[in-house]
């Protein structure tokens, strides 16, 4: 089994380690950012995983730009986790179905809802409140777990409502996406930014970060600065940052 994540900030990644290590039988836990630059698009297995946070509702771009290159088995048992900041996930399984429909379509679908982390929009959660969504969504994940070992098929019968309109202007139309980003001089140029961001958006310039105009609005590189050195304006001078507590930062960089 191959089970591909996307995880900026480390849940999606903590989700994907814990399935493997429950599962009864080898798991291939793989990058959707590594295989994108690799160009590692064939799945030849009889079952294959997608575990990725929400974005706009649905896939992140990262996600999408992925699944639309990535061969399948014909008839694999395909699964998907949605992990969301407490919203649903509903869309992005609409979406999966929409991209795979040659080929395949979702046997088993599950969300886990923990505490948002997009700090564009809002405060992150403090270490002690992550840890406590987490363990709130351990016996879901549990039972999820279950479901795959036994092959259990769940039908997607959701549709895509008001988020077929919302999440194509966010990709498409919202396009400066780090337009506002900035560094201050708390910056010690150790290019964890430039190598967590999933889309090379990062150069570095005289040491500093620069950002090129591609960002995907993950905040990999303001939420794993050492430093808090990289803001959006002036709107997250204050916040603190997020990263999941049981991932280390180098497991989320390249």
């Amino acid at each position: 089994m191959k089970i591909y994540y996307f995880s900026s900030t480390g849940n999606s990644l903590y989700v994907s380690k814990k399935i493997k290590e429950a599962l009864n039988e080898n798991v291939e836990l793989i990058s959707m950012t590594k295989a994108l630059r690799d160009n590692d698009f064939i799945c030849d297995d009889n079952a294959v995983g997608f575990i990725y946070p929400i974005h706009c509702g649905s896939l992140p771009i990262i996600a999408l730009d992925f699944l639309c290159k990535l061969k399948l088995k014909k008839n694999s048992y395909v699964f998907a986790v949605g992990v969301s900041g407490g919203g649903e996930a509903k869309s992005s399984f609409v979406h999966i179905n929409e991209i795979i429909k040659g080929t395949n379509i979702l046997s088993n679908f599950v969300c886990i809802k923990y505490i948002s982390n997009y700090i564009r929009a809002g405060r992150n959660p403090s270490e002690k409140r992550a840890i406590e969504a987490i363990a709130k969504n351990e016996k879901i994940l549990e039972d999820f777990i279950n479901e795959i070992n036994e092959r259990k098929i769940k039908k997607c019968n959701y549709k895509f409502g008001l988020n077929k309109i919302l999440y194509p202007i966010w990709k498409n139309v919202y396009k400066n996406k780090d337009k506002k980003f900035n560094v201050n001089n708390d910056c010690i140029g150790c290019e964890i930014c430039k190598k967590a961001c999933p889309v090379d958006n990062i150069i570095m310039k005289n040491n500093i970060p620069t950002w090129k105009g591609n960002c995907t609005d993950c905040m990999a590189c303001i939420n794993l600065c050492p430093e808090k050195a990289i803001n959006i304006g002036k709107s997250t001078v204050k916040k603190n940052r997020y990263k999941n507590p049981y991932i280390k930062v180098n497991e989320l960089i390249s």
